[in-house]
């Protein structure tokens, strides 16, 4: 019985590695009993940063309002993460310069004396330089970039219109979807890397541009 149970214990065991390590090309659904709607109270669940934030028929809008802010913002969940399942939709309209993105495990901290920065991951979403679906932690490790296959992007990516994306993290793997698509699978490595923080979306300095967001949930993991 000792030898049963001790095989059942390795297999489980096996099972979680393979589990963790295995590309998982199918994008999480993000429901379920444990989800959380950040939505379903408007933007109780939410920081917001300034008037340039407001909720319309259910959807987050941050606009620029036709003229290119000092510098960026960000608008925060109140609740702080660890390993999670998130999926939300986005339209980003604007000029060429246009960027926005989702920013997670979150921690912040004054950035060269200028303004409240996050340390933490972001999903990037920007026309230029290659940045869609990218991976960086800019602002604390600018060394960290990480870019998806610009042919994934051109399959994927509605830039005019909505795109959903989906994010896991579990420990230091990090996976990216666009509109079902796998995109990104990367393993950080570095100690520095965040574990836990809020998660948030940025309206950028330097673009006139128009973001929405809409459907975004969250599954604690």
């Amino acid at each position: 019985m000792k030898h049963i149970v001790f095989l059942a214990a390795c297999c489980l065991a096996m099972s979680l590695a393979f589990s963790q390590s295995a590309n998982e090309a199918t994008e999480p659904s993000v429901d379920g009993p444990g989800t959380i709607n950040l939505l379903e109270n408007g933007l109780e669940a939410w920081t917001v940063p300034s008037d340039h934030w407001k909720l319309e028929d259910g959807v987050i809008v941050a606009d620029t309002g036709g003229k290119m802010i000092n510098a960026p913002e960000w608008l925060y969940t109140k609740q702080r993460f660890g390993d999670f399942e998130f999926t939300c939709e986005l339209r980003l309209t604007g000029d060429e310069h246009r960027n926005t993105g989702i920013y997670y495990r979150v921690n912040t901290f004054m950035f060269r004396d200028r303004f409240e920065a996050p340390s933490g991951y972001e999903f990037d979403a920007a026309p230029s330089d290659n940045y869609w679906g990218s991976l960086g932690d800019w602002y604390k490790r600018p060394q960290l970039r990480v870019y998806a296959d610009p042919n994934l992007i051109d399959l994927t990516v509605q830039h005019e219109g909505w795109n959903r994306m989906t994010i896991r993290a579990r420990g230091n793997r990090l996976e990216y979807w666009i509109n079902g698509i796998k995109i990104m699978d990367f393993v950080d490595d570095d100690p520095k890397g965040s574990r836990e923080g809020i998660i948030g979306f940025q309206i950028h300095n330097g673009s006139v541009m128009k973001m929405e967001y809409r459907n975004v949930r969250v599954l604690p993991l």
